[in-house]
Formats: C-alpha cells, sequence, structure tokens
C-alpha cells in the first residue's frame, strides 16, 4: 500500500504523509501533533469528499491558534481531556502542579504545550495490507509538570476497507511513575460540510451510562455513572439526529453534547463497537471500535466562527463532531479509576481505536 509524504510547512521542517488505498481513499497525517489533517472518501454518489476539519498548511494552522484552538486532528496528551484540581496532582508520591488551562484549576489535553503540539519523527511501517506510518515522540521528565520520561507512537494504518486503525503505545523510560491518556482529536463532518453543522446526522451509541459531573463544576467527571435511556444523551435506544434533542442543553454551559459515555469500566482485550454516525445527504457512515473505557463525543459546541479552514470552509458552532476514545477523564483524581492511566516501569500502554467508514444507500 503506498505511503507519500511533502512538506507542509514552508521550511520542510513539518511533514505531511498521504496514506492511500485501492478504493481512491487518502488520508493525509502531519508530523505536527500526530494530526489527522484530511479524509478524502468516495460518498454514496462516488464523489470524492474531505469529511475532516483542518487547515491548509502549517503556517495557516499556526494563524488559527490565535483565534481558536479546538485541536483539529491532533494526538492529544500526555492527558486528554480534564484534570481537576491541577493544583495537586499525586503522582509517584510527589504532588504535582499541572498547567491550568481553563478557569479552577482545570488542565485541559495535556497543558499549553501538549502532544498536539509536538513534531513528531515519522516511518513508513506499510505493509501488503494497509499503508501505515508511525510517528514517535519522547516528552521528556517535567514536560508540563507531568513526571517521568514517557515514549509514545501512534500508527495510522488505511486498510482497503476504508478502515483507518490508530495503535498508541507507550512507555515510561525515565522515572518511577507517570501518567498516560492520550486520544485523537478528530473532527468529522460527513458530508464533507456540504450541510455546515452535523445536527442532521444521525447517531447510534452502545453506551448505556455516562460519567456525572460535579453539580458546581459541570465538565468535571465525579467517577460517578449515571444511565443515560430517556434523556438527551440517549443514543442506545434508538439512534437519533444530534439536532434532535441538542437544544436541551444550557446555551451558556454546553451548548450541545461534550459528554463521557462509559463503554465498559476498564480497558478490554478485544475491539468493540462503541459509535456510528451517517449522513443521509452524502451516505457516509462512520463506525468506531475500540478497546478503551471511554468515548467523549463533543459536538464542536464552541468552534468559532471566525475560523476559515480548508477550501475556504468556515467552520463554528457544530460544525462537526469528536468522537474521543480514552481512558476515563480525570481518572487521576478519581480513587477507584487512577490505575486506568498511571504508568510505571515495565508498563506497556496500549490504545486502539478503528475508524471504519462505508457507505450506506
Amino acid at each position: 500500500m503506498p505511503v507519500t509524504k511533502h512538506a507542509f510547512s514552508a521550511d520542510g521542517s513539518v511533514t505531511e504523509h498521504v496514506l492511500s488505498n485501492s478504493q481512491g481513499t487518502s488520508v493525509y497525517v502531519t508530523t505536527w501533533g500526530a494530526r489527522l489533517t484530511r479524509f478524502l472518501i468516495k460518498d454514496k454518489s462516488s464523489v470524492l469528499r474531505d469529511v475532516v476539519a483542518g487547515f491548509e498548511t502549517y503556517e495557516q494552522w499556526q494563524d488559527s491558534l490565535l483565534i481558536d484552538d479546538p485541536y483539529f486532528g491532533a494526538t492529544v496528551g500526555r492527558v486528554a481531556g480534564r484534570i481537576h484540581p491541577c493544583d495537586s496532582v499525586t503522582i509517584a508520591g510527589h504532588q504535582c502542579t499541572l498547567p491550568e488551562i481553563q478557569p479552577n484549576k482545570v488542565c485541559l489535553h495535556g497543558g499549553r504545550q501538549g502532544f498536539d503540539k509536538k513534531v513528531f519523527t515519522a516511518t513508513d511501517v506499510s505493509t501488503k495490507h494497509a499503508a501505515a506510518v508511525r510517528f514517535m515522540y519522547v516528552s521528556p521528565d517535567g514536560e508540563e509538570g507531568f513526571p517521568g520520561e514517557v515514549e509514545l507512537s501512534v500508527t495510522y494504518s488505511l486498510a482497503d476497507d476504508d478502515s483507518l486503525a490508530i495503535s498508541y503505545h507507550g512507555k515510561l523510560t525515565k522515572g518511577s511513575e507517570s501518567i498516560l491518556n492520550p486520544t485523537n482529536h478528530t473532527y468529522w463532518n460527513l458530508t464533507g460540510f456540504a450541510e455546515p453543522t452535523i445536527l442532521n446526522h444521525i447517531c447510534s451509541l452502545s453506551a448505556t451510562h455516562v460519567m456525572a459531573t460535579h453539580s458546581d463544576h459541570p465538565m468535571i467527571p465525579t467517577g460517578q455513572l449515571q444511565p443515560v435511556v430517556g434523556t438527551a444523551l440517549d443514543f442506545v435506544s434508538l439512534p437519533r439526529k444530534f439536532g434532535d434533542r441538542i437544544g436541551e442543553f444550557d446555551d451558556e454551559v454546553l451548548r450541545g453534547y461534550d459528554h463521557v459515555y462509559a463503554t465498559s469500566t476498564a480497558p478490554t482485550d478485544h475491539l468493540r463497537q462503541v459509535a456510528c454516525v451517517w449522513s443521509e445527504l452524502s451516505g457516509i457512515r462512520l463506525t468506531v471500535m475500540t478497546d478503551q473505557p471511554a468515548l467523549v463525543m463533543y459536538t464542536g459546541n464552541w468552534i468559532s466562527d471566525k475560523l476559515a479552514g480548508k477550501y475556504g470552509v468556515r467552520y463554528g458552532k457544530h460544525a462537526a463532531v469528536a468522537l474521543e476514545t480514552q481512558r476515563f477523564v480525570n481518572a487521576i483524581s478519581i480513587p477507584e479509576y487512577r490505575d486506568q492511566v498511571l504508568l510505571r516501569p515495565g508498563d506497556d500502554f496500549v490504545h486502539n481505536v478503528v475508524f471504519r467508514l462505508d457507505t450506506v444507500k
């Protein structure tokens, strides 16, 4: 399976790698943030559509950060999601202070300069079955306040059935303990942004519970699991459009879906289907399978309408949906789930996710 590469930044220090298959599907990933920048696939009428959000060049991406940073396509970490309180995180027997990214002592997505802002090395690891590139980054001890040196590899593999597999492997190379919980933060619009929002996308989830949050801090999970059946969070009883009940959320706090769905209570040794989303307009369907216990579903509630991306597309509120597979959010601060994210010498951190695209009439 072919892989090509070209410069993504003007000086050539950041490269973009193109994975292709025999169906005419192409996936683009950059060394900056091991970031998925394009996913080109044919719709039900054989029209090629780019179904992920992003920007044309590294320089345009840097300019966009001055307006807003939705983490389009990025590998985020060391720890995806929120950690609270970020000024008193106990790791390796010591109290660590992590950067406050959001008010009230909240660290988000690994800090100010997380994995999404780092330049990875890239190696073509393609086989006869899939086009594949492995991205590697070594996070030094103390980076963004996290103890220990951590080595992370992120391998993207595109198969002929239009399945994109992402495999994460991490290990602690120096130190006695750290934490690790990366995810992929791609935003999907299965119409290729022909429809400016995903409100007409139909969604089905496997999870019957979400992580409850603090009443005075509605984005921070408590560790308790609450049932979704019969609520606006229910996508398990019957598939339905995002737009059907999205208006029930407080426009000042949530503005839409930004919830941690519990697909199990711990990582498993096999892939399970956790989500299926499709567009009637394009016929493109996205199925998500993972071995991780959580799926964070975020409907782009706070994407700035000042962002203009590839092909001149203007993004904005609800322009696309992120489906982030990972360990439980804020696990390090929840005693019963701490072990999900702790990384010790000899541990092999593993996280697998498959995004399979096909078309339905």
